[in-house]
């Protein structure tokens, strides 16, 4: 077969279906190449520039087959291409982690003000007084950072934290288990906002056992010591105490209600629960109902009792911020100052164990308490424990036995 020469093999060599390759030599002696075609997208013509003719045609030739397999893209400019270059290497650079407290204390700020309980926040805010004193910056030692937080380290904070306090004032007595335990739980959502932000891999407290905590007798008062609470409390006062021994409230609850949550027709008051985020109605006892309706008219015949009124108001005339003086000098006249265990939340536990003595269900108490997990309700259940003796303490099998000697027999035991 004859060998193409001259003209004839020129002619058979391959055509590039678009673009070109030209070169260009500067003053300063340096050649650069430019692949120049025509781009059916934007419909003109564009170029890049290249070092070295080699580039320019492989650039052209990886065009040519993505135009062939439909994925031709308008490849970026050199200027564009260094920006997504550059932001693809500041994500792939690990981020400066801050340091423990100012990450913390921005994301209580900025995240959690805005969406949990102020109670909540103030447990938070309690937490990062506590960890400037271990994690925040000391002569000669910076900050804690968030990556530095390992489980030893905060094995090291439960056991600086149990001899130290936030609190200027006071008893003057060191922290137990159940705040260190508090103060884990809010590092433990902290670390987590910081895995979510990129900054961890992994929380390094995930999985960490909390301290035990020694569990704390529950104290209810008596038929008696009620009474004489009663006869006790100051006229301002007594209303509230009764109204908390016969519907278990909680002091929060109480200080919040106003007349508007009051029906005395219907014999129903309307209790919100800021701890747990509900609201019931539950019955109102007559005793209550009677309690309550002599306050009103009490204070009627001194000034208008408006529906947005609060119910319960300080000797001052204003709503109760801190019932500690009336709850102490309540307790120092009936003969209750100094027991241990005695407080305003002994009401709730005396309502809760009378009401299981008196065959009421624990389902029903919990509805009543406003309890969201049964669990919480069942410790309570110390109050079946008189029913429980009172039907060991009927038992009696002597005098089966005895029948059964009589009878020349011996007694039959079930297996």
């Amino acid at each position: 077969m004859p060998i193409e020469t001259g003209a004839d093999s020129k002619r058979m060599k391959r055509r590039r279906r678009f673009g070109r390759v030209s070169s260009r030599k500067w003053s300063s002696g340096r050649r650069t190449w430019r692949a120049v075609w025509f781009c059916r997208v934007e419909q003109r013509r564009l170029s890049r520039s290249f070092d070295s003719e080699k580039d320019a045609k492989e650039f052209l030739a990886e065009l040519e087959r993505r135009v062939i397999a439909r994925a031709y893209e308008v490849p970026p400019t050199i200027l564009e291409a260094d920006r997504k270059d550059a932001a693809v290497q500041a994500a792939a650079a690990p981020k400066k982690v801050p340091a423990l407290v100012t990450y913390a204390e921005h994301v209580v700020d900025e995240r959690f003000e805005a969406v949990l309980a102020p109670g909540t926040i103030g447990v938070y805010h309690s937490a990062l007084r506590a960890w400037k004193g271990f994690f925040g910056a000391k002569p000669g030692q910076p900050a804690r950072r968030l990556d530095e937080i390992t489980p030893a380290m905060w094995s090291d904070y439960r056991a600086w934290r149990a001899t130290h306090r936030n609190a200027i004032c006071g008893t003057g007595t060191t922290v137990g288990p159940r705040t260190m335990n508090s103060d884990q739980q809010c590092l433990v959502r902290i670390l987590n906002e910081a895995v979510a932000d990129g900054y961890l891999d992994k929380n390094p407290l995930a999985g960490m056992k909390k301290l035990r905590c020694p569990q704390k007798s529950r104290r209810y008062l008596t038929k008696a010591e009620v009474a004489a609470l009663f006869g006790a409390a100051e006229p301002h006062f007594r209303p509230m105490l009764v109204t908390a021994v016969y519907t278990g409230a909680r002091k929060g609850e109480l200080v919040r209600l106003r007349w508007s949550d009051l029906d005395l027709v219907a014999g129903k008051i309307a209790l919100f629960r800021p701890k747990v985020g509900t609201a019931d109605w539950i019955d109102l006892h007559p005793t209550v109902a009677a309690e309550l309706k002599a306050l009103k008219e009490r204070r009627a015949a001194r000034k208008e009792v408006r529906p947005e009124d609060h119910i319960f108001l300080s000797r001052y005339g204003r709503p109760f911020h801190n019932i500690h003086t009336s709850w102490r000098l309540a307790c120092k006249g009936a003969g209750l100052a100094g027991r241990e265990g005695v407080s305003f939340h002994s009401l709730r536990h005396t309502f809760a164990t009378f009401f299981l003595q008196q065959g009421g269900a624990v389902t029903d108490l919990q509805q009543q308490l406003g309890h969201a997990d049964l669990a919480t309700t069942q410790i309570y259940a110390h109050g079946l424990s008189e029913r429980r003796r009172a039907t060991v303490m009927a038992l009696d099998f002597a005098v089966a036995a005895e029948s059964g000697a009589l009878a020349g027999r011996p007694a039959v035991v079930a297996s």
